[in-house]
């Protein structure tokens, strides 16, 4: 029988009386609006997100060097950073994140996220699916992405909520990079199909975070609504002429991405929503030039015109895996553009009237080590992390969960990645309850974990 990994180490099985009438919806014609809409629970918040903004952070950011500062640990743990009081009265952060710290009221801070896949590969692919990957004992491990993988939060988002205009319903803006190998779990459909996979931007120079956008500027500015219409004609000729005797679900995930394609070519908002060129200088100047804070304008860009989902990587190749040099790392190369990036995206939001019908995650797969190693770096701690949540109904200037004296373990509210995915469906109007079938015709529950509640209201 199909499972899912749960919030807690056990599995937990769909039963007979599930998979029976999950099975059986094809056969009723029950469409998944009327569905969802029949089994929301009322809860604050339940979709009042129209798009999410997922800004990930690979290889780990130190949390108790952001925003889970412990100026009263031993000098080993709390490091060299201070905390600056925020415009929450009681709430610290990090010193190197001045702006941040001006717009608390604007955010959460969950302290208390937790999970037990202390390696990068597989914290990712549980950070960005919401499930464990099957070879989770296997520490230090690179397996390869397969179409049997559990789908990212965003192809789930694209195949339930799919975008109200004819733009790219999933969007990634930049890729992850795993030992120079460009395989990183967790960033595609997996076993929903190739159709719900995201449209990905990928980085032209890693180091540098600049983005490829030849493939949107060259093919879309370049295409005419005749020759267009042209092309459009000959494919339908030609699937005429010789139509396929036995449609596998690979060529009907072809053809559904060409419909999409034909459909996206043809719409400006689809086209003008990666020009940054048609932002105010006064706009570009308030993100700055760094690279991430570019991207974090495409991704306000992106969502403005329609994108549900936009996941924002970081940078470079596990940029944030400070196992040396930590201080130096976060303080000279990531903290500034990350502040810079993310405070303007909030506050622009904010501006527009967009921040309350977009939810914006900060998150990575894993924290750091509460104790300093002999590089002066931090090294892989996944068993306690901070992530910040803001917009799509989310209550700012508040703390969610708590760690211990050294911010090794959760002391209140732990909170597991299951929990944060349902969360982001939750604001998006799909209950994390709902289900959907792959391309084997297997049952698959969206998410077994619980929306943070408390976050709304």
């Amino acid at each position: 029988m199909f499972s899912v990994l749960g919030r807690r180490p056990s599995r937990t099985r769909i039963t007979r009386r599930e998979a029976l009438r999950v099975g059986g919806l094809g056969f009723t014609g029950l469409s998944w609006p009327g569905l969802l809409r029949a089994r929301a629970a009322p809860a604050g918040g339940f979709g009042k997100a129209r798009s999410c903004i997922l800004i990930f952070n690979y290889g780990g950011p130190s949390h108790v060097d952001t925003f889970d500062l412990k100026p009263d640990a031993p000098a080993e743990v709390r490091g060299e950073f201070k905390p600056i009081p925020t415009a929450v009265p009681g709430v610290a952060i990090c010193e190197h994140l001045p702006r941040l710290a001006r717009l608390a009221d604007r955010y959460a801070v969950v302290r208390s996220v937790t999970h037990r896949d202390n390696d990068h590969a597989i914290g990712a692919y549980l950070a960005l699916t919401g499930h464990h990957h099957p070879k989770n004992a296997i520490l230090g491990i690179e397996p390869p992405a397969t179409p049997l993988d559990m789908p990212a939060v965003g192809s789930v988002v694209a195949r339930l909520r799919p975008a109200a205009r004819p733009v790219f319903p999933y969007v990634t803006l930049g890729d992850l990079r795993h030992f120079g190998n460009n395989d990183a779990l967790g960033q595609t459909a997996g076993c929903l199909g190739k159709t719900f996979d995201p449209y990905t931007l990928p980085f032209v120079r890693p180091t540098t975070g600049t983005l490829d956008l030849r493939g949107v500027t060259d093919v879309m500015t370049g295409t005419d609504a005749g020759r267009l219409d042209g092309r459009r004609r000959l494919r339908d000729g030609l699937n005429r002429a010789v139509p396929a005797p036995y449609p596998t679900a690979e060529v009907r995930d072809l053809d559904d991405a060409t419909g999409r394609a034909f459909d996206l070519l043809a719409s400006p908002a689809a086209r003008d929503a990666f020009d940054l060129t048609r932002e105010s200088t006064k706009t570009r100047d308030a993100y700055g030039p760094a690279p991430f804070a570019r991207n974090c304008l495409l991704a306000r860009r992106l969502v403005e015109a329609g994108v549900p989902l936009v996941t924002l990587y970081s940078v470079g190749n596990r940029d944030w895996d400070t196992h040396g040099n930590n201080f130096k790392g976060l303080k000279n190369s990531l903290l500034p553009p990350t502040d810079r990036g993310v405070s303007a995206l909030l506050a622009d939001l904010d501006a527009r009237g967009l921040l309350d019908e977009t939810l914006v995650v900060w998150m990575g797969d894993m924290g750091r080590t509460p104790r300093v190693n002999k590089d002066a770096g931090r090294d892989h701690w996944s068993f306690c992390y901070s992530v910040v949540l803001a917009g799509g109904g989310v209550r700012g200037g508040q703390v969610y969960g708590a760690s211990d004296r050294t911010a090794a373990y959760p002391s209140a509210n732990p909170v597991g990645p299951a929990d944060l995915a349902a969360t982001i469906f939750h604001c998006l109007g799909i209950d994390p309850r709902a289900t959907v079938t792959d391309r084997q015709g297997r049952p698959l529950v969206v998410s077994d974990g619980h929306p943070l509640a408390a976050l709304f209201g």
